[in-house]
């Protein structure tokens, strides 16, 4: 039930932001529940490290908010940390995910910013005729290494099928 929120191709790590940050577990023939949000803090020191090696890293963004429904009883049993970012509403639930907040702030707010400002671009476009993915422009200073993207369809982005895009924005080829 959970997609993969990373991959890796050579140095290049490749994140999708949204609803795959969420990991689930089976816990019976058709019921899954949260059992955590990637990153861990290990992870998170681990990609820390990456982008101050200057390693690239390619952040694609699917929504905002990222606003996951839930049944309550999903949350019986669920780690504190994800209970605390759930507002209950009844029969059910939504598990809140915060937007970029496994980056520092001054990356966090440049992918708000881009979110931002490809989601008033993007209205006046039809659907059928937006690209299924968009990229930031590289910085004018500062952190070139670390771009973002965003994902125009519906779903989670499909991380894998993402390494020739990576590929191609981080050294100009194809894979």
């Amino acid at each position: 039930m959970s997609a993969r929120p990373t991959v890796r191709h050579g140095d290049v790590l490749i994140v999708a932001e949204g609803a795959a940050r969420l990991t689930w577990a089976r816990v019976g023939a058709a019921r899954w529940r949260p059992i955590s949000l990637w990153p861990t803090r290990d992870e998170q020191a681990e990609i820390a490290a990456h982008v101050d090696a200057g390693a690239p890293l390619l952040v694609v963004l699917a929504e905002m908010p990222t606003i996951v429904p839930l049944f309550p009883e999903e949350l019986l049993d669920a780690p504190d940390e994800l209970v605390q970012l759930a507002t209950f509403t009844g029969y059910l639930s939504e598990l809140n995910i915060p937007f970029l907040g496994w980056l520092p702030p001054q990356l966090r707010s440049r992918g708000q910013h881009f979110f931002e400002q490809t989601r008033s671009g993007m209205k006046a476009l039809p659907r059928e005729l937006r690209p299924p993915l968009l990229l930031e422009d590289p910085p004018a200073h500062g952190l070139g290494h670390v771009r973002f993207a965003r994902w125009l369809r519906s779903g989670h982005p499909p991380i894998d099928d993402l390494i020739p895009a990576a590929d191609r924005v981080f050294t100009g080829g194809c894979s």
